[in-house]
């Protein structure tokens, strides 16, 4: 008897839900459309609110439901925009940042870069591999060491001897006077 009113109470609470849902899903998409003018955001806003409040709101007290739920999308609207303002400034400083550069300076990037590979081809074959898991594929110490079976210390070493073996050929070809 008590798992019956169990999945009553399961089974009303899915009906006050969808009817609920059914009721106000477009009054609140249009609501979070006044602060965001992207539809398909909107519509993950709602669809996210809905979410949150099917898995963490009691929904028993269905009469608050609905301010609760305008104050929860003007909440995500407002960190949407949020997080959209500081994507811009990222974006901004980063294309300030490359207009800086001349062409030159990116000329020399590329050599700089070109010449790293170079050295990266010559390492021994171990050496090489590790390099190019880490620095390439942005694989961490324990899955190289795991692939090729070494221990995370094994795989520092080699690092470190790539490493070293790029700064001696940079250092002697970038001192000052010398091209």
């Amino acid at each position: 008897m008590v798992i019956d009113n169990e999945n009553n109470t399961q089974e009303e609470k899915e009906k006050v839900f969808e009817c609920f849902f059914k009721n106000n899903y477009s009054r609140l998409y249009y609501y979070a459309l006044h602060f965001i003018p992207d539809s398909e955001v909107c519509k993950d806003i709602v669809s996210e609110a809905f979410r949150h409040l099917w898995e963490k709101v009691d929904i028993a007290n269905v009469d608050s439901l609905l301010s609760y739920m305008f104050n929860h999308i003007h909440n995500l609207c407002i960190d949407h925009i949020r997080h959209d303002e500081v994507k811009s400034r990222y974006v901004e400083s980063y294309l300030n940042t490359v207009s800086e550069m001349d062409e030159k300076e990116w000329e020399e990037t590329e050599l700089r870069i070109l010449r790293i590979m170079e050295i990266i081809s010559e390492l021994p074959e171990q050496t090489k591999f590790v390099m190019e898991q880490h620095y390439l594929y942005k694989k961490k110490y324990k899955e190289i060491a795991e692939a090729i079976g070494l221990t995370e210390s094994g795989v520092r070493k080699h690092i470190i001897k790539g490493l070293d073996i790029i700064r001696k050929d940079f250092s002697v070809k970038y001192k000052k006077g010398s091209d």
